[in-house]
């Protein structure tokens, strides 16, 4: 009966880390894109908010995609 209850401990957290990636994983990608925006309106204060999250949408994927 420990066996089974701790077969079962170790695939319910196997569950609830899968969602908390899922569901952390975009988030820190929304605040990577959002720290660029910051950095390159500081370096590029001539360029407009889309050009900015244009450039750091790409770079932010690209750097997720390697």
């Amino acid at each position: 009966m420990k066996k089974y209850k701790s077969i079962i401990f170790i695939i319910i957290a196997l569950i609830l880390l899968y969602i908390a990636k899922d569901k952390y994983s975009s988030f820190n990608i929304s605040k990577s894109i959002q720290a660029c925006m910051m950095g390159q309106k500081k370096l590029n204060p001539d360029m407009t908010n889309k050009e900015i999250e244009k450039i750091c949408v790409n770079y932010v994927n690209e750097q997720v995609n390697k």
